[in-house]
């Protein structure tokens, strides 16, 4: 059963998401925390397979933590589940720069967060129309430069045909399923395609600073 650390900054709402997830016998809790120390104390002698996290706690932010999950050696680290407020393009393209998965809104349903846990599970990730712009721009950037002597799929800096064509379905609205479903594909291959192009924005991030802003 995959684990869950909770990092989030309020102290009230951390109950009611740990009884949430464990009432859904699909996760379990392994610790709630609410400060970037007492997080990464806790990751540096556990594992957790989902970290589902705020972007501001209560020593600040949560940024760094994530980009040092990403740039950590060997395993390629937790899963992250971003949560939010309100949902707010700006906030989400700061954390997927720097390292989320995906994210779940708290004015959403319930059970969307157990669908949000499941989705990160599986090596897939969600989409907004403003999100998929917003990449798409990025990665069509005159200022970028590519590089000759690596393929197309094995470039991380380059987005594959397959990826600029999620990006551009989805940024006219369609959403992961009705996509597979004008593919004849399966919305795995879909979700898992958008989380290839966030692990290619995030290894931009690192590799030269990458500042995004949302329209």
């Amino acid at each position: 059963m995959p684990s869950v650390l909770l990092l989030q900054r309020d102290h009230e709402a951390s109950p009611r998401l740990r009884a949430l997830i464990e009432a859904s016998e699909n996760f379990w809790v392994c610790g709630t925390v609410h400060t970037v120390e007492q997080a990464s104390k806790l990751l540096r002698h556990s594992a957790p397979d989902i970290v589902v996290t705020d972007m501001r706690v209560q020593d600040g932010e949560v940024r760094p933590l994530l980009s040092e999950l990403r740039q950590g050696k060997g395993a390629p680290g937790p899963h992250v589940l971003v949560t939010m407020v309100a949902h707010d393009d700006t906030l989400l393209l700061e954390a997927l720069c720097s390292g989320a998965d995906g994210y779940w809104v708290h004015t959403s349903a319930p059970e969307a967060l157990i669908d949000a846990l499941e989705q990160v599970s599986r090596g897939e990730s969600p989409i907004s129309p403003n999100i998929a712009r917003q990449v798409l721009s990025h990665f069509r950037s005159p200022e970028r430069v590519e590089c000759d002597t690596m393929t197309e799929s094995l470039n991380p800096l380059v987005l594959t045909g397959v990826e600029q064509e999620i990006l551009q379905w989805a940024a006219q609205g369609y959403l992961i399923d009705e996509i597979a479903q004008q593919w004849q594909a399966s919305v795995h291959s879909v979700a898992c395609g958008i989380r290839r192009v966030y692990n290619k924005l995030q290894f931009d991030r690192q590799a030269s600073g990458l500042s995004l802003r949302a329209a």
